[in-house]
C-alpha cells in the first residue's frame, strides 16, 4: 500500500478534507500530503500514503509552479476572498488604471520579484508560532507579528493584464507565499489588491496534467516511484547487509556507491530504508 497519488485540489475544500476523503477511498488512516493549500486555492496536492508517508520529507525543499490572478481595486484582510473585500474609489479606479501599465508591472516583477527575496508570510495561514497556527492566533484575538523570511523565486512572468487584473506565473521555493507575493507588488504599486485565483499548477517536475479528481479517484494510478524520485540515487542491498542495516548497524565496506548523499534502497518493488556512505561505511538513515 505504499503510494503516491498527485490530487488536483478543487476549491473551498483543505488540504486535510483531501486526505479525509482519501482515507475513506483506499480504507486506510496512515497517509499525509506535502506542502498545504489554503481551501481558496486549487491545483497539485501531492498525497503519500502507508510507509511513503516517512518521505515526504525528501519533498519538502523542492520548487513549485503557480498560476494567480490579482486584482488592483480592492483588498481584503487575508489578501484573497477568504475574508471580507473593500472596494476603493472609483476616482481611485481610474487613477490606478492610467498609472498601472503592463510594462510597469513587469518591470516591478523582474526586479524585485526575481532571485532571493524577503517576504513576511500572511497572517490568514497555517504557519505555526509556537505551536499554534497564525490563523488560530487571529480566531483567538491574540496580538502577533510575522517574521520576514527569505524565499527564492526562480521564474516569474505576467501572463495577461487588462485592469483590474494581472494573471501572473511564478515558480517559487518552499514556504513561499503567494498571497505575499501579491501584497508586496500592491505596496510598489501604490493601489489596493487581493488574490481572486491560485492554482499550483506543478510540483517539482510533477504537472497538473498528471493529477486525478477526487470524484473519479483511481488508487491504481500512483506514481512509479523512481520516476517520482529521478533525481534520487537507488541502490540494491545483498540479504546479509539488509538486514545490519535493519537493526541500524553500520556496514564497514567497499560499494561502488556515491558518497555523503541519501541512497535509496530498492527492493525492485518499494522503497525499503534510506542509507548513507562515506567511501568507508554504510549507515541506516531511515526505515521505510
Amino acid at each position: 500500500m505504499n503510494k503516491f497519488y498527485l490530487i488536483d485540489k478543487p476549491l473551498d475544500v483543505t488540504s486535510f478534507d483531501v486526505i479525509r476523503i482519501l482515507r475513506k477511498k483506499l480504507n486506510t488512516s496512515k497517509m499525509w500530503h506535502t506542502w498545504t493549500l489554503d481551501p481558496l486555492a486549487t491545483g497539485g496536492l501531492l498525497v503519500a500514503v502507508w510507509n511513503y508517508t516517512k518521505l515526504i520529507p525528501y519533498f519538502e525543499k523542492d520548487t513549485k509552479e503557480y498560476i494567480f490572478t490579482v486584482n488592483f481595486d480592492w483588498i481584503s484582510p487575508s489578501y484573497d476572498l477568504w475574508t471580507q473585500v473593500d472596494f476603493i474609489s472609483d476616482d481611485a479606479k481610474k487613477n490606478a488604471e492610467k498609472s498601472i501599465t503592463r510594462e510597469k508591472i513587469e518591470s516591478l516583477l523582474k526586479q524585485k520579484f526575481t532571485g532571493t527575496i524577503s517576504q513576511i508570510p500572511p497572517k490568514y495561514s497555517a504557519l505555526k508560532l509556537w505551536w499554534k497556527k497564525a490563523l488560530d492566533k487571529i480566531r483567538s484575538w491574540e496580538e502577533f507579528e510575522m517574521k520576514s523570511r527569505e524565499v527564492i523565486i526562480k521564474e516569474v512572468e505576467l501572463l495577461e493584464y487588462s485592469y483590474p487584473s494581472a494573471k501572473i506565473r511564478a515558480v517559487v521555493s518552499a514556504w513561499t507565499y503567494i498571497r505575499s507575493i501579491a501584497y508586496d507588488l500592491w505596496e510598489l504599486l501604490w493601489t489596493w489588491w487581493y488574490v481572486t485565483q491560485l492554482r499550483r499548477t506543478k510540483i517539482w517536475s510533477l504537472d497538473i496534467s498528471f493529477s486525478q479528481n477526487l470524484d473519479d479517484f483511481d488508487k491504481e494510478k500512483s506514481f512509479e516511484i523512481k520516476e517520482l524520485f529521478k533525481n534520487k540515487s537507488f541502490i540494491t542491498l545483498s540479504n546479509e547487509v539488509l538486514e545490519k542495516i535493519n537493526n541500524w548497524l553500520q556496514v564497514v565496506q567497499k560499494f561502488d556507491f556515491p558518497i555523503w548523499v541519501d541512497l535509496f534502497v530498492y527492493d525492485g518493488d518499494t522503497i525499503t530504508n534510506i542509507v548513507e556512505y562515506d567511501g568507508e561505511k554504510l549507515s541506516a538513515k531511515r526505515k521505510i
